[in-house]
């Protein structure tokens, strides 16, 4: 079931599919719901997925002004009221769909099965990522959008998956033409005001599961690799032979990870 959903200011496309156990799934930056195909083909064999374009992006309207992840985590919460979806739920977030997974399941932890974060750091935005941020934002206010796309999707992937990536590249190419320039200078704002949240993950009740790609030129593996060790709770999988978007770039061991993960949640 498809459907666009306008409360409080925005106007969010929703999808979902399959039935049991629910699962909520946030994508990235640039993206939308439709990078989670292959993802939600599998999952929604056994689970009701529910899928979601982020403000902003794919057939969502654009944020208001004052968009941060931390006020969309209740628009969020009132959307799933909406979809009479009121029971505990998983989340999985990629990257950008990480930090609004995180200010969800620190809202609202009692609706929380697991949490899944994906090439998504913990810490808030530091001060040389911000400005990077800033900086293309004012390559996108220039008029330079197609020229830091043709820079900015090819650095998702591990320099030794490129030339197998293809389709991937494709489908990142047709999600970020999604994304309106005034979208994109909202996310980013919301990127760079995101918060610290290893906090309140190292005291979280419920299972985390954080996943890494060694070769990550967006986010440094090191760095995330870091944060997830000082959560006693989470349990980590650091992927080999990938970059920023690992879930598409060892597709089947993320999707055979992720299945073992989530079935063992009671």
């Amino acid at each position: 079931m498809e459907q666009v959903i306008e409360l409080n200011g925005y106007r969010i496309f929703t999808k979902v599919e399959g039935e049991g156990r629910l699962l909520l799934l946030l994508h990235s930056y640039w993206g939308s719901h439709i990078l989670y195909d292959h993802l939600a083909s599998v999952l929604s064999s056994g689970m009701k997925v529910i899928r979601i374009d982020l403000p902003g992006h794919g057939n969502s309207g654009i944020p208001p002004l004052d968009y941060t992840f931390e006020k969309f985590a209740a628009v969020l919460n009132e959307l799933l009221n909406r979809l009479e979806l009121c029971e505990k739920f998983s989340i999985i977030g990629h990257s950008m769909g990480g930090y609004v997974a995180m200010a969800y399941a620190v809202k609202y932890p009692e609706k929380i099965n697991s949490l899944v974060l994906m090439n998504s750091p913990i810490k808030a935005s530091d001060i040389k990522s911000a400005k990077l941020r800033e900086r293309e934002g004012r390559l996108l206010q220039k008029g330079k959008r197609e020229l830091l796309l043709q820079v900015t999707i090819p650095s998702n992937f591990a320099t030794e998956n490129l030339d197998s990536m293809r389709n991937a590249l494709a489908l990142l190419n047709r999600t970020s033409r999604q994304v309106t320039v005034e979208g994109a200078l909202r996310s980013i704002f919301a990127i760079n005001h995101r918060s610290n949240y290893l906090g309140d993950l190292q005291t979280a009740h419920f299972p985390i599961l954080i996943v890494i790609g060694k070769y990550d030129n967006v986010y440094g593996a090191e760095e995330q690799l870091n944060d997830a060790r000082q959560i006693s709770t989470a349990e980590v999988l650091m992927l080999q032979h990938a970059g920023h978007i690992g879930f598409l770039e060892e597709e089947d061991l993320v999707v055979k990870k992720l299945s073992a993960f989530l079935d063992a949640i009671s």
